[in-house]
């Protein structure tokens, strides 16, 4: 750095003096500090009451303060800065505290060693009150703010709380009446100007007022709200679900008339094998649905609910506890039709409906033994699992409809796997990866084939998911629990118990104990626990009624 010359020097000593701030020089070889007149009286001291002791400056310093002015300086020493510069308060001679803006730069030797430290200190203690006071004032305006914010958070909440008990059904949670109208109006204009589906489902808890009477209203309300549950818990986010009176709910569903019924199926299931539990009440409760999709013919959303209506009286009329979906014709002949003789009628198609099924399922053996024929171990494959799950089934106490629904399906249960080739079938290793996929397809496959024989409905679905496990991870989609329909389950504790003692060209049999054993195993997983427990009681029995009979001989 170069020395200044004489006329420089007076005009930086007269800068200095005319700033108004302090000059302090430490000489570090001899441990003395010069404090001009100027920074002791910023500090309310006159020339002779601070010495030349560099701690007399220093400890002036507010101790709060201290360690940092140190640290920087030993920085400064150190050679690691060669500025030294903070911000501190020092306490003035009255006691009050100063906020002081300290600053200086080292100088060396020619062997680089610091010999003398040197700066200004400059009063900011009134631009420092007026920074704190300002980020006071700032916090204070943010906080200000914040909680503005939150009331209005809080405001708004409590608006959707507001918004949402005046459109929702106060026992079950779903949307209420008035909302079921105003939502249908604006689907209505929806479909109306833009087109795309749109079905109405009235659902009505059939013999609700025999609930009522015989459990009480406390059980009826827990019926509802149950009801609800599984209602919310099977439809979609953009399926609008809401009780419209009573025990009768609507669901608005932008689904067509067909894809509405197997929407309807799945929610007519689950509430039919639902246990309706409140205590130690235990029911179950079955429900008929009514379904109407819009047509242009209609102009007011009262058509389409009195559709859905009638389609639901329809369903009661016919025995409760079905889905109808309405048809323009069943209503326009139903004004015009003598009725006489028509239950007669009735009676004689269901019994040659009933003598058909019986031709079609005694033809279909034939093509059932070729099936189980592709594996000479599967042979009588599918009449065994028809065994099994009838027993399974009137273990379980079914009625005798259900029962010979779930025996005619266990028959047909593997017709799929005529569409598979015979060296997958008969295969002794492992089968690939495709070729199991390939495998995986014969419940749809089987479903597909048996699909146009209307007399055989209530028997597809146990087909197609008698390969469904109960922990969800089966086939083909992935349902889980009671998700599963009671048929497929039984077949799948039937099907597996068959495979296991006779055995397959790709596994050895085992024992009947054995295989017992591992049915057990499988609960929970595989298999149904009540299902399992039914085909054990089974076999109990059966060993109980075999030892009776060797005693006797």
């Amino acid at each position: 750095m170069r020395s200044l010359s004489k006329a420089e020097n007076k005009h930086y000593i007269n800068a200095v003096f005319g700033s108004g701030d302090g000059i302090w020089d430490w000489d570090l070889r001899t441990d003395k500090i010069y404090l001009s007149e100027n920074l002791k009286k910023i500090l309310g001291y006159t020339d002779n009451q601070i010495g030349s002791n560099p701690q007399e400056w220093i400890s002036r310093i507010y101790y709060k303060d201290r360690r940092k002015f140190k640290s920087k300086l030993q920085k400064c020493l150190s050679g690691i800065y060669d500025l030294l510069e903070l911000e501190c308060r020092m306490v003035h001679s009255d006691g009050s505290l100063r906020w002081m803006w300290i600053r200086g730069s080292i100088k060396r030797n020619i062997r680089g060693e610091v010999i003398r430290i040197c700066g200004l200190q400059t009063d900011i203690n009134s631009r420092k009150i007026d920074e704190l006071q300002q980020t006071k004032l700032l916090h204070e305006y943010r906080f200000a703010l914040a909680s503005e914010k939150l009331l209005m958070e809080e405001l708004d909440r409590k608006n959707r709380e507001l918004t949402e008990l005046s459109i929702t059904d106060g026992l079950t949670g779903l949307f209420n009446h008035r909302f079921l109208q105003d939502r249908f109006d604006f689907e209505l204009k929806r479909v109306r100007r833009y087109g795309g589906d749109l079905s109405c489902m009235l659902i009505d808890i059939d013999h609700f007022k025999r609930i009522n009477d015989t459990c009480g209203h406390q059980f009826g309300d827990s019926v509802l709200r149950q009801l609800a549950t599984i209602m919310k818990t099977r439809s979609r986010e953009i399926d609008i679900c809401g009780r419209y009176g009573g025990e009768e709910f609507m669901i608005i569903t932008n689904l067509k008339a067909d894809d509405a019924l197997r929407y309807a199926t799945k929610l007519h299931t689950a509430i039919e094998e639902h246990p309706f539990k409140n205590g130690s009440t235990n029911i179950k409760v079955t429900v008929s649905i009514g379904i109407a999709e819009y047509r242009s013919d209609v102009k007011f959303k009262q058509q389409l609910i009195e559709r859905a209506d009638n389609a639901l009286y329809q369903a009661k009329k016919d025995g409760r506890n079905l889905i109808r979906i309405w048809k323009e014709l069943d209503y326009q002949y139903d004004k015009v039709l003598d009725r006489s003789g028509i239950e007669e009628l009735k009676l004689k198609f269901e019994q040659m409906s009933k003598q058909m099924r019986n031709t079609y399922i005694e033809s279909t053996n034939v093509l059932i033994k070729a099936i189980d024929a592709k594996d000479p171990l599967a042979k009588e494959h599918s009449q065994n699992v028809s065994v099994y799950a009838t027993q399974i089934a009137k273990a379980l106490k079914l009625k005798e409809s259900e029962i010979e629904i779930i025996s005619s399906a266990a028959l047909l249960h593997d017709v799929g796997k005529i569409s598979i080739r015979d060296e997958i079938l008969s295969k002794k290793d492992k089968l690939t990866f495709a070729e199991l996929q390939t495998l995986k397809r014969h419940p749809e496959i089987g479903v597909n084939i048996l699909r146009e024989l209307k007399f055989l409905e209530k028997e597809l679905p146990i087909i197609l998911h008698h390969h469904e496990r109960y922990d969800g991870t089966g086939y083909p989609h992935g349902l889980k629990g009671r998700e599963i329909p009671l048929g497929s389950r039984i077949i799948a504790v039937a099907d597996s118990f068959d495979a296991m003692v006779s055995g397959r060209s790709y596994k050895k049999k085992i024992s009947w104990r054995a295989a017992l054993e591992e049915l057990k195993k499988g609960c929970n997983t595989q298999f149904a626990p009540e299902v399992v427990e039914a085909f054990l009681k089974v076999q109990r029995s059966k060993k109980n009624a075999a030892l009776k009979k060797v005693g006797k001989q």
